[in-house]
């Protein structure tokens, strides 16, 4: 029998290549026969791999679809804590979700726009959505309370995070809902979401 010769970065490559394919098959199936009627067998069979080899990269459907908003997120904290100090919280927020979004469009972005889509479908998937980035909302809450330099117990963070969550869900709705499904189509919708909530946190809504 004889040795595998190849490098790690061949390796590495292989199983970039790999991950990918399983996310595409993956998301493609879920969209064409439903989340709930496509299995880990059936992805696994697509992409041409064993469901051993699956579950190396995802621990279950769930997983699959959500790792790209995982990702994101990711993205978004550091871009956040990257933010100039001069801007007011909610302006930081903004920001930094426009340009981590704006980048999202140099990779695969059909990969994350398709992943946003069966969230919006899907019940179940949007329960665990909420439930994975529970953890991120209390991070980012650090960032903000860090950043503005608020005090132990000072709940102005946390109500931040969380309407600015909220914000972001509901334009990702709209965006399903009433758009060509563009990245261009989710940042206008986003904006319209996010320039709203001054005013819905404040003051009277007549007029």
């Amino acid at each position: 029998m004889g040795r595998d010769i190849t490098g790690p970065g061949v390796r590495e490559s292989r199983r970039l290549r790999t991950r990918h394919e399983l996310l595409h098959y993956g998301l493609t199936l879920f969209e064409d026969q439903g989340y709930g009627g496509t299995t880990i067998g059936d992805i696994a069979r697509r992409a041409g791999v064993s469901e051993r080899t699956f579950f190396r990269y995802f621990a279950s459907k769930e997983e699959l679809v959500l790792q790209p908003l995982q990702e994101l997120t990711e993205l978004f904290l550091a871009e956040a804590e990257r933010r100039p100090a001069h801007e007011p919280p909610l302006t930081a927020l903004h920001e930094a979700g426009r340009r981590v979004m704006e980048r999202a469009a140099e990779g695969p972005l059909e990969t994350l726009l398709a992943s946003l889509r069966l969230i919006c479908a899907e019940p179940e998937l949007r329960a665990a959505q909420l439930v994975r980035h529970a953890e991120g909302h209390q991070r980012l809450a650090t960032i903000l309370a860090r950043r503005e330099r608020t005090g132990p117990g000072d709940l102005r963070p946390g109500l931040l995070v969380g309407a600015y969550a909220m914000a972001s869900i509901l334009a990702t709705q709209s965006w399903n809902r009433h758009s060509d499904g563009s990245l261009a189509a989710l940042l206008r919708c986003t904006d319209d979401h996010l320039r709203q909530m001054p005013a819905a946190l404040a003051g009277h809504w007549a007029g």
